[in-house]
């Protein structure tokens, strides 16, 4: 019985088996758990109640969902903007493989990349406007092994200028649907709704109640697609439009915020979280179900205890919250501080279903099965970021590595070089790149090594 079957065995039953069932390579429909993915937007690292940074958040669904698994105290985005960072999760590649790295805008690219570059001595790079149709996601390796697929929100990997539609429609061949998803309710080119409340103008979404709530909407098609499917293995990507701007909500919950909109919006997040968890503890599924909750980057408002906010590579903007929750499966109460990112949730995943990782050697993450059970066998690795885009605040328009406690970021405006020791230095504000050159080399070839190996799209100089 190889590592990964012996792994398989321990996180579906919840021992080690030496009988013959287990020793046997397991049939693709055999102990499947289900998989709930619920991935919000913008969410900071700071914007859950139980990291106690911010005493007006209240989460309790959130927290009690991390009070009963793991939380991931160095969990990372694969990008600093939202688009990347889902291509990533999608398919187990770097943005920069991908060549998707900024997000996908709205006004259309020309008119995007004109304004971003415009007075800068490097013009934007080169990036994609949609998730290529050839790529393989989870959801497709999931549905081959039985699962049935559902994308309940924003997919914002579907084509450019999705502002000047009238339903977010750019190209439908760009959807969840068309991606192995057996079930899309929302996915399209949007980036952030046209409307929080129904109508939606979302060519995706039916409209049903007018006034209802988008984020009480998806979770209760979130919820019908977990009852329509009981009785089989299935992936639940919920990925809700939460907490992206335009600030907005019921008017009941900013009047408990005292007309806080985000906190509002975060309190409808965690009653929706507790809708799905609920669903599922009714119907006996709970400990069938691997939970996993996180954000796609960090958010806009304050990330405390960590400087920069969305579009930075600073830690406010690229760390975010990461909880995986499986009763009975991983320790209640139980913290990991190994550094992971969203490239690692597609070998995750597919070694949940049954699946050897190496069957997809495209993939460029790690599954975190062995960190999740407390076992041995996590690799020693370093994590990268690239992001060759302007931004008006922090640390942007470059790349970045992490390696243990040390943390690079190269600016290509400036050519600069950040050095950091997160270990003692969270805050990033002591930059030893010229009190230690030779960490501060070591890491920057490896991280240009890393960018020669994924051919990534580099900025070149703006002769307007």
């Amino acid at each position: 019985m190889n590592n990964i079957q012996t792994l398989y065995c321990f996180l579906t039953t919840g021992f080690l088996l030496t009988t013959p069932a287990c020793a046997q390579k397991q049939k693709a429909t055999d102990n499947q758990p289900n998989i709930v993915l619920i991935v919000a937007d913008d969410l900071g690292y700071s914007d859950v109640g139980y990291m106690n940074q911010k005493p007006e958040i209240r989460t309790p669904n959130i927290d009690q969902l991390a009070k009963g698994g793991m939380v991931f105290s160095d969990a990372y985005a694969a990008a600093p903007v939202c688009s990347p960072t889902r291509a990533s999760l999608m398919t187990g590649k770097y943005p920069a493989t991908l060549k998707l790295t900024c997000h996908i805008p709205g006004v259309g690219m020309n008119d995007y990349l004109e304004k971003l570059s415009k007075g800068k001595k490097l013009k934007e790079a080169y990036f994609l406007d949609h998730l290529p149709e050839e790529e393989v996601t989870l959801a497709e390796v999931l549905k081959e092994q039985g699962y049935a697929t559902a994308y309940i929100g924003k997919w914002h990997l579907g084509g450019e200028g999705s502002i000047y539609t009238k339903d977010g429609i750019v190209n439908a061949a760009y959807h969840p649907d068309k991606q192995g998803f057996d079930l899309n309710i929302g996915g399209c080119a949007y980036g952030q709704p046209k409307s929080y409340f129904d109508p939606y103008k979302n060519g995706t979404i039916n409209d049903r109640k007018e006034g209802e709530y988008l984020t009480d909407r998806l979770g209760d098609e979130a919820v019908a697609f977990i009852e329509q499917n009981k009785q089989k293995p299935f992936f639940l990507n919920l990925a809700t439009y939460v907490v992206h701007t335009p600030l907005t909500a019921p008017a009941e919950n900013v009047g408990k915020y005292h007309g806080n909109k985000y906190f509002a919006m975060i309190e409808k997040l965690d009653q929706n979280v507790g809708k799905v968890i609920d669903k599922l503890e009714e119907l006996g599924l709970l400990e069938n179900t691997v939970v996993f909750f996180y954000s796609d980057n960090g958010g806009l408002w304050g990330n405390p205890p960590l400087k920069g906010i969305k579009g930075t590579l600073n830690e406010g903007g690229i760390r975010v919250p990461l909880i995986v929750s499986w009763p009975g499966k991983i320790k209640p109460g139980s913290t990991c501080d190994v550094p992971v990112t969203s490239v690692d949730f597609f070998p995750t995943l597919v070694e949940l279903a049954g699946i050897a990782p190496s069957d997809y050697p495209q993939q460029e993450g790690e599954s975190l099965l062995p960190l999740i059970s407390l076992e041995s066998g996590f690799p020693e690795r370093a994590i990268y970021w690239h992001f060759p885009h302007h931004r008006k605040e922090g640390l942007s328009m470059g790349a970045a590595i992490r390696e243990g406690d040390w943390k690079l970021v190269k600016e290509f405006e400036t050519d600069e070089l950040f050095l950091f020791n997160l270990r003692e230095d969270l805050g990033e504000e002591n930059n030893l790149s010229l009190q230690d050159p030779d960490k501060a080399n070591y890491l920057l070839n490896k991280l240009e090594k890393w960018q020669k190996t994924v051919d990534a799209e580099m900025p070149e100089t703006n002769e307007n």
